[in-house]
């Protein structure tokens, strides 16, 4: 014998969808989750964000004499070392010398760089050119240089003027980075000198040396 429970039958039917809504969520909430965790599996970063170099300091010599400018690296070869030409340090030739007469030439020398450097000078031989054909005696070896560098060089043979031919080579000082040194050069033919150097040209290359 059946008896009818129609509040039995409205009860089943409320919680079947409940049961339906509740497994379809806990099925999302799984796919989403397990989605998620395989996306993090398949893509692996690493972000380096220093990433940094530096070029070594280095020295870089400028000279000046107020109107011309030589760098050591106008050759802009990477070889850091220049011939100028246009920075005369005995004056020229435009005003002969007579005898007792001097002239001097003022050159600032600068280190541009980035690093510390000692500075040195280096005359070439120095050569006679013109004059008289059958003169015996030298302008190379009767004229007078000295060098008188401001600090921080500490530089001056003013009081011991040696001739062009047995002008040496001079250490002038340390020269940090951006500090410079003004360098004099004084060139004196002697009141003693003999005619026979007269109309005579010397030339001397000079080699300034910065270097670490």
């Amino acid at each position: 014998m059946s008896t009818n429970n129609p509040d039995g039958h409205r009860k089943r039917r409320r919680f079947a969808p409940l049961v339906w809504i509740s497994g379809g969520l806990a099925a999302f909430l799984m796919v989403l989750g397990v989605s998620g965790t395989l996306s993090d599996w398949t893509t692996a970063i690493i972000n380096n964000d220093t990433n940094t170099v530096k070029a070594a300091d280095s020295v870089i010599l400028q000279e000046t004499d107020g109107t011309n400018t030589c760098n050591s690296t106008d050759n802009n070869d990477g070889s850091n070392s220049y011939t100028c030409s246009t920075i005369n340090k005995y004056g020229g030739v435009t005003t002969p010398l007579q005898p007792g007469d001097s002239q001097s030439v003022t050159v600032t020398m600068k280190n541009t760089g980035t690093a510390t450097g000692t500075l040195t000078l280096a005359p070439g031989t120095c050569t006679k050119s013109a004059g008289s054909a059958t003169a015996t005696a030298s302008i190379c070896d009767v004229a007078l240089v000295t060098i008188k560098c401001t600090s921080p060089s500490s530089l001056d043979t003013t009081g011991a003027p040696v001739t062009l031919a047995s002008f040496a080579g001079q250490s002038v000082g340390s020269l940090t980075a951006g500090s410079s040194t003004d360098c004099t050069f004084s060139v004196t033919v002697p009141a003693s000198a003999s005619p026979q150097i007269s109309g005579q040209i010397a030339s001397q290359p000079l080699v300034w040396t910065l270097a670490v």
